[in-house]
């Protein structure tokens, strides 16, 4: 349903608001979400608009946590991976702040092998 929603029917970009060039920010980065919805906005729409918010704050919240402890790598899992749309958010807030966000094959996997060996690892310390 995504696929065929417009960012630009719901969020409010740099571009609406600033005239100039922001060397740090291109045109595009959202500068509010849900800033700029138009009567006409669709289901699908809403539906990209709701993706690009989850996936930027979940971005977001990474990023801060990698400056707080001087990392650059984060690793993501389950099954949000497979969005398409997740893999344009998180490579357009690696290019703003530097930090990679690895999307390992079979990433919605990784939580349920994380819990079995936890699991296993728990029966060998008893």
């Amino acid at each position: 349903m995504a696929e065929g929603g417009a960012l630009d029917r719901v969020d409010l970009n740099i571009q609406d608001i600033s005239k100039g060039v922001i060397s740090t920010l291109t045109p595009d980065t959202t500068a509010s979400n849900f800033g700029k919805m138009e009567d006409g906005a669709t289901h699908e729409d809403l539906t990209i608009g709701v993706l690009n918010m989850v996936f930027q704050t979940i971005g977001m919240m990474a990023v801060f946590a990698c400056r707080n402890d001087s990392v650059k790598d984060v690793v993501l899992t389950g099954t949000l991976t497979l969005v398409p749309f997740a893999k344009k958010v998180f490579q357009a807030l690696h290019k703003m702040h530097g930090v990679n966000f690895i999307i390992p094959k079979n990433a919605i996997y990784a939580t349920a092998t994380g819990a079995a060996l936890s699991y296993f690892k728990r029966g060998q310390t008893k």
